[in-house]
């Protein structure tokens, strides 16, 4: 194997064990990037998921209101624009899970297929309670807990991407947890209150079933507000965490949940209520709105974290890439040195051997100044070079008298234009190559009309001036690969291997033109009109070899000259 390859495949091979380790680092950098990034959009889409169950949530209000209520203009626009919020959340959610990155997005989106169906359940119950007249209790609570329905199937939506995002971020499970579980509060909250409704619109006690079900909610309230409590008590929690969770504190469960205890209270004491559904739940929704900013802030905490260690990570995936690439430039650098140094002189010293060997003494030799063995072999070798270029000298002088001789000996001395010997010898090759590939080819002859009147009437030095002439315009029209030659006398040939039997005789047919239509100065300076008869012959089957095209044109030229000359006859 030779010297160069072998360097070649070296550095090569050195090459590739030092990007493998390269690699497999900036791989690990990227692949986490990667999951910080995935993690940081989990968050985000799991923010979307939480605004829906809000929107799906603050939506029972208005329709909550409605119920058994004179019909109202203004409750109905509100109820419409509700829906258009929850609609809208859900489809934001949707887009962004879409197309689903990871098996939690396509989780995700499953639920929130399975919930935009529900929802449209519910909203159809919803709307026939609405406009009933006077609904019972148990119609009421059915399209009430159908649209109940709707949000523990958003939740797990919720949890799939809180989970995924936790997995990256173990560090901000406590933010994530606590935003769900307030979301999961904003739920039962919403709840309870929906769970009055039938009571107010029947103005009546409550049941002692429904009772039961304020008392279990309050109690899952009262757990999810001690959960979030104790999340939000680490040293860690930020200021504004702890100024959402008072406030949620004030506004929901001391405002809010005393709209819930004046009911409660009348209920027991079997006292009117003070309050109609339309104007509990103005007055009870807008107490949800604290837990919702608690969500929030703790969202919002959780994604600035997020946002600063995927931008950590982009930096040192940066990093290590490109100390990566810094490397890689180093090694080539280094290789690069080596081969100047002694790969390069030593090929070059082989090329210049291998050249003078076979003869080749024109590549630039490099010129050294290196006291080392390489610079011995190059000077050595300008030595050997010189003396075989003072021989290539004397030989290439020969050689040149031998071309010169051989050129005489194929050129027409008058005209300048090949003879019959070196047009025959060129024309039957580029024949038998015509017929091997299938191609067309033809042969024009022609001669000059009554050219030995010419030499009668004006000399013979003005007849070879008329074959100069004539010997000019073949020259100049024809095409390049044409072959030309002089016949003899007065005959001069034509070889057209380029295009069909009709370009043949197109040529042909520009040559009498050119010729009849140039008119040749004499030595005595007479202009001489000239023309010529023209015979074509194109290659076939019965003419494929030079002698029958030949003969073929010689056929048609002198039916040209019997038909009055100064014309083209295609055989």
């Amino acid at each position: 194997m030779r010297l160069s390859k072998i360097f070649t495949i070296v550095t090569f091979v050195l090459f590739i064990l030092a990007c493998l380790p390269l690699a497999w680092i900036i791989n690990g950098e990227w692949a986490a990037y990667h999951a910080a990034d995935e993690g940081l959009g989990s968050i985000q889409i799991a923010h979307l998921a939480m605004v829906a169950v809000e929107k799906i949530s603050t939506e029972r209000g208005p329709a909550n209101a409605l119920i058994g209520a004179p019909a109202d203009g203004g409750g109905r626009e509100k109820l419409r624009v509700a829906r258009l919020a929850s609609d809208r959340a859900l489809q934001d959610l949707v887009t962004a899970l879409s197309p689903s990155r990871s098996a939690y997005h396509r989780q995700a989106l499953a639920a929130i297929r399975v919930a935009r169906q529900r929802l449209s359940e519910a909203r159809h119950d919803m709307d026939r309670i609405i406009a009933a007249p006077a609904p019972t209790a148990t119609e009421i609570m059915a399209p009430i807990r159908r649209m109940f329905d709707v949000v523990p199937v958003v939740l797990e939506a919720v949890n799939a991407l809180s989970f995924q995002a936790s997995s990256v971020y173990p560090q901000l499970s406590n933010p994530l947890s606590g935003a769900r579980l307030a979301t999961e509060l904003r739920e039962y909250a919403g709840r309870l209150g929906s769970t009055l409704v039938p009571v107010l619109t029947e103005k009546r006690p409550l049941t002692e079933t429904e009772a039961r079900e304020v008392f279990i909610l309050r109690g899952r309230i009262e757990q999810l507000r001690g959960t979030i409590r104790l999340r939000l008590s680490v040293p860690t929690t930020q200021p504004v965490q702890r100024q959402a969770l008072s406030n949620m504190e004030s506004r929901y469960f001391r405002n809010g949940l005393a709209r819930v205890d004046d009911i409660l209270l009348a209920s027991r004491l079997r006292q009117p209520y003070a309050a109609t559904p339309a104007a509990f739940t103005a007055a009870y929704m807008p107490t949800l709105h604290s837990i919702v900013e608690l969500r929030d802030s703790m969202l919002s905490t959780a994604a600035d974290e997020a946002a600063i260690q995927q931008r950590a990570a982009f930096r040192h995936l940066l990093a290590a890439t490109a100390l990566g690439v810094i490397a890689l430039i180093a090694q080539l650098a280094l290789f690069a040195y080596i081969r100047w140094l002694i790969a390069k002189p030593l090929l070059a010293a082989s090329k210049l051997l291998s050249d003078i060997a076979d003869g080749r003494l024109d590549a630039e030799l490099p010129t050294t100044l290196r006291k080392d063995e390489i610079g011995d072999v190059l000077r050595a070798i300008a030595i050997l070079r010189r003396n075989s270029q003072e021989k290539r000298v004397l030989e290439q002088e020969r050689q040149r008298l031998i071309d010169e001789l051989t050129e005489v000996s194929r050129i027409d001395f008058l005209t300048g234009i090949a003879n019959r010997r070196a047009f025959t010898q060129t024309a039957d090759a580029e024949i038998a190559r015509a017929c091997r590939a299938g191609e067309s080819a033809t042969l024009i002859l022609f001669d000059i009309d009554h050219f030995k009147q010419v030499n009668d009437q004006h000399g013979h030095d003005s007849g070879d001036a008329v074959l100069v002439h004539v010997a000019a315009i073949i020259e100049r029209i024809c095409r390049e690969g044409d072959l030309a030659g002089r016949y003899g006398g007065e005959e001069f040939v034509v070889l057209a291997s380029h295009g069909n039997a009709s370009s043949g005789e197109t040529l042909a047919e520009r040559l009498r033109a050119g010729i009849a239509e140039s008119p040749c100065s004499l030595p005595s300076g007479q202009q001489l009109a000239v023309t010529a008869s023209f015979g074509v012959a194109t290659l076939s089957e019965a003419s494929a070899t030079l002698e029958s095209l030949l003969q073929a044109a010689d056929r048609a030229l002198y039916a040209a000259k019997r038909q009055g000359r100064n014309r083209v006859v295609a055989a």
